[in-house]
């Protein structure tokens, strides 16, 4: 078997292999609520979408604390309408991170708390986490090995004669 009518098999294994693909990128909007009390206590009200407005819902939402950047200090999901909410704990003072993330689509917001409360106008959007692999393709798998060993066993039997 020559290898010029191997090459479409080969081209297409190549070609079915993943590669990077950019997905539908999220924006995470909030505001922030004070309530007058005995203690003043803030909500920040956040809305994860994709870039065309739909809501991220049912997305994992974990918040870490300044003093404990590895274990959530709250976990929660977004509503239907792509909706959190949490008070941070004005006591522990330093940047809040918040990650906000469904099936590889997802948002990481950094939320500066001092002894004030929320600075609102410092929070920031530290990146989308939208980068996805696209799916391999089993069948240019099997072709391609197929291909390969295919070419391996016509050079071992012309040999042998």
């Amino acid at each position: 078997m020559s290898l010029r009518k191997l090459t479409p098999f080969i081209v297409f294994g190549m070609l079915s292999v993943a590669g990077k693909a950019s997905a539908h990128m999220v924006e995470t909007n909030y505001v922030l609520e004070q309530f007058a009390s005995a203690e003043s206590q803030q909500v920040l009200n956040m809305q994860s979408t994709f870039s065309n407005g739909k809501p991220l819902k049912g997305a994992k939402v974990n918040v870490y604390s300044p003093n404990n950047p590895v274990t959530p200090w709250t976990q929660g999901i977004t509503d239907g309408d792509g909706r959190f909410s949490f008070r941070p704990d004005q006591s522990l003072t330093g940047d809040w991170e918040v990650t906000i993330q469904q099936q590889g689509h997802g948002d990481i917001l950094t939320v500066p708390v001092n002894e004030a409360g929320v600075a609102d106008e410092l929070i920031s959007d530290a990146g989308d986490a939208d980068i996805h692999y696209g799916s391999t393709s089993y069948l240019g798998w099997v072709l391609s090995l197929g291909t390969l060993l295919t070419l391996g066993l016509v050079r071992r039997f012309k040999s042998a004669r």
